[in-house]
């Protein structure tokens, strides 16, 4: 559950395509098959009281990450998870799964 908006690190990832995002303090840190390494993302907070919104750059583009409780399933594994993520970036939207780092 979401109650306040000093919720603590998450983890989100989705899949086809692959992509992941750690939410650490002040940065999002992005990887994907083609940014193994990851790149870092200085980033702002918001909560509407029920999900966490996560808002910055990544290569010149505006790059979102809302994160809001409800049971998921990355569609590759058996494993639940317990938020649901979804990310833009530009003009693209990946649905996936988050659970807390």
């Amino acid at each position: 559950m979401l109650n306040s908006p000093d919720t603590g690190g998450f983890k989100a990832l989705g899949t086809e395509p692959f992509w992941s995002l750690e939410v650490l303090d002040t940065k999002m840190i992005y990887t994907s098959p083609d940014e193994q390494a990851g790149m870092a993302i200085s980033i702002a907070r918001s909560f509407d009281g029920t999900a966490m919104h996560y808002s910055g750059t990544l290569q010149g583009k505006p790059v979102a990450l809302t994160i809001e409780p409800g049971e998921c399933s990355d569609g590759m594994s058996d494993q639940v998870y317990s938020h649901k993520a979804r990310f833009t970036w530009g003009e693209r939207t990946e649905q996936g799964c988050a659970t807390r780092n």
